[in-house]
């Protein structure tokens, strides 16, 4: 049979709803998808992440699994040199569902497809260049006209995910992957994805794989990636939102692949986090039914694509389409706004969408004119970088039915922030400093926030005062809370604390050891002043290592600077109350002072062992837990001697007298 009646044949069976011979010859369309879940897998594969496989089938020419497979295989490869193969997996289908379009009152049917759902959880190591998911699946339905020999085409789909120390979860597509348009007539289709994460989308077509990713399809003479309907078709899309023109001078089927780039914007820099492709098919009927002019988007329509808006602010306009023939129209507004009652406060003809998937849809309908009131309240938290899109399709209800479509864009900014700060950038550690912001009369307060030192007093007005506390880089910002409450973004100052050269020695001394204490700094000998308040410098004035004596109980402050550096460093030094102290006298006379054998601080260590010997040497007394309880009205005088060993080993000795 020669190629172009084989293939014209085959376009029959599928727009007349006939079965093809070939079981294996089904796959439509479809797409890989992720959504990043957390980083609590095992230790050789930390992150762990949902991979979806959305594939259409058709449903007639696949007499084996109309249904859709009940498995498919999914494999992950790292992107780092080499593209290690990292996992592969065979995935069960989940559910499926009949997706067919059909026209009301037409007696043209269009092929019958179902999609089926692939989900699974895999766990992926640490591979700093991220990951390519990938599913290579066999054939393609027949009669597809751009292809040279659909019916023995692969389909291989991919989507590339970023390192999992990057969190991320690829855009999902609002629609399905087939359209049904009229032959000799321009159609606008959308193919617009809601991204979770708020990153910046960017469409395009792309030339779709067979065997492999990387290996393009073998399209039929006179057709390509860029001319998928021929040299005298064409296809445009809109990189922004994904709105497709297509036209097509001949009825078939058409294979077309949409590539969507994801970018982000990370310290300062747009960074491309990854690439979806999808593959779709177009089919092209012969519109029966007379003139049929299609609806129209008003121009006060129009003129509201683009709005912009603070959070805290609202927003209300009409989207509204006529239709020349006066026909009945359906409208369908899609937007991750319209999540259903809840966090999002956003409406369109005062309802809230059905919230069920990431998309939620609001439908109207009207003869001659039909309109779509939306209004959003945009609270605190709903700012983000990238525009939310409200998709919008109308469609009039005839055999040769007319559908446009159009993407609004919503763009909700935070409330502007404060101009700048006004104060020190330069300063020693421990120093002090205030800051100013200007007044502005759209904020209520202010909310201040520092970074390396602490807030001194009230921080909710247009000065703040900090200590600094940690030498280095350091910040203070500020945020404007607006009347409605919600805050602005932050104003940033940097701050340089100096620090002043390290001081080593003890920060505390011991009962017995209060004298002689011995401190250094890094560096020359020479030019360091030291001064010592509550203490008495013995001796080093002038070097880089002083000798220090503390009187017993008291709390000493230790200076030291060097007249080259303008900061100074401080150590407070006090008793150490973790030092041990073993008294040498009991007095036994219930006078509640030295009843006991004493040793100071020894609830600090527990399980202290402590043996005592009288003065022939004989052992009077022995435990290995000791709470001060030795001693007492019946303990005889002399001198006693003491062994003492704590818990890790160190061992104390020495003698006490009794004394009545």
């Amino acid at each position: 049979m020669p190629t172009r009646l084989f293939r014209t044949v085959s376009l029959l069976f599928w727009l007349l709803g006939g079965v093809l011979p070939v079981a294996a010859t089904h796959l439509v369309g479809g797409e890989l998808t992720y959504q990043y879940v957390d980083a609590k897998g095992t230790a050789a594969a930390p992150y762990r992440y949902n991979i979806t496989g959305r594939i259409y089938f058709n449903k007639e020419s696949d007499s084996r699994y109309p249904d859709g497979a009940p498995t498919i295989t999914i494999t992950v490869y790292s992107q780092a040199a080499g593209g290690a193969r990292l996992l592969q997996e065979e995935v069960s289908r989940s559910r499926f569902s009949e997706i067919t379009t059909e026209v009301p009152g037409c007696p043209v049917l269009v092929p019958r497809v179902t999609l089926a759902i692939y989900t699974t959880t895999v766990s992926l190591p640490a591979v700093g260049e991220g990951y390519t998911a990938v599913l290579n699946i066999s054939n393609r339905n027949a009669g597809i006209t751009n292809l040279a020999n659909s019916v023995n085409e692969p389909m291989a789909l991919s989507v590339s995910m970023p390192p999992g120390v990057l969190p991320n979860s690829s855009p999902v597509f609002s629609g399905d992957a087939v359209s049904v348009i009229c032959m000799g007539d321009t159609i606008s289709v959308l193919n617009n994805a809601y991204d979770a994460d708020g990153d910046r989308l960017s469409y395009s077509f792309g030339t779709p794989y067979g065997a492999s990713v990387g290996q393009p399809v073998s399209y039929a003479t006179g057709y390509s990636a860029t001319q998928p309907f021929g040299a005298r078709g064409y296809a445009g899309i809109d990189a922004r939102t994904g709105l497709a023109r297509y036209f097509s001078p001949a009825q078939g089927v058409f294979l077309v692949a949409i590539d969507v780039q994801e970018f982000r914007t990370i310290n300062g820099r747009e960074v491309l986090l990854g690439t979806l492709r999808r593959d779709i098919q177009v089919v092209v009927r012969v519109c029966t039914g007379g003139p049929n002019s299609p609806p129209a988007f008003t121009a006060a329509t129009l003129a509201r694509k683009d709005v912009q808006l603070e959070e805290g602010q609202s927003v209300a306009f009409n989207i509204t389409a006529t239709d020349p023939d006066a026909q009945l129209l359906t409208m369908s507004v899609g937007s991750v706004l319209l999540d259903g009652p809840g966090r999002v406060d956003a409406t369109v003809n005062g309802q809230s969408g059905n919230g069920t998937t990431s998309i939620g849809t609001v439908t109207a309908t009207g003869i001659s004119t039909v309109t779509g009131a939306f209004r959003l309240q945009a609270g605190c938290g709903l700012a983000r970088p990238s525009p939310y899109d409200l998709i919008v399709t109308v469609a009039d209800q005839a055999c040769n039915q007319k559908t446009i479509a159009g993407v609004f864009r919503i763009t909700v900014t935070k409330p502007a922030a404060p101009t700048r700060i006004f104060g020190d950038s330069v300063l020693c550690r421990q120093g002090t400093a205030t800051y100013t912001t200007p007044p502005n009369p759209l904020y209520v307060s202010y909310r201040w926030t520092v970074q390396g030192g602490q807030l001194l007093g009230p921080a909710t007005g247009t000065t703040a005062r900090v200590q600094w506390l940690a030498a280095g880089g350091r910040t203070i910002s500020v945020r404007g809370i607006a009347a409605s409450g919600c805050p602005t973004d932050s104003t940033v100052r940097a701050v340089t604390v100096l620090g002043g050269p390290t001081i080593s020695g003890p920060g505390g001394y011991c009962r017995s050891a209060h004298t002689g204490l011995r401190y250094a700094v890094d560096g020359p000998p020479a030019n360091y002043q030291w001064t010592v308040a509550d203490g008495t410098l013995v001796s080093g004035q002038g070097t880089n290592a002083v000798v220090v004596d503390i009187p017993q109980g008291s709390t000493a402050t230790l200076q030291v600077s060097n007249p080259a550096f303008p900061c100074p460093t401080t150590l407070r030094v006090g008793p150490d109350p973790s030092c041990l102290y073993f008294y040498n006298i009991i007095t036994p006379n219930n006078d509640g002072q030295n009843d006991v054998f004493k040793i100071e601080n020894i609830e600090f260590y527990p399980k202290t062992a402590l043996t005592i010997f009288n003065r022939w040497g004989r052992k009077v007394y022995q435990t290995d837990d000791y709470h001060n309880n030795f001693g007492g009205p019946d303990t005889a005088p002399g001198v006693f001697y003491y062994l003492c060993q704590l818990a890790d080993g160190t061992r104390y000795k020495g003698w006490f007298e009794v004394m009545r």
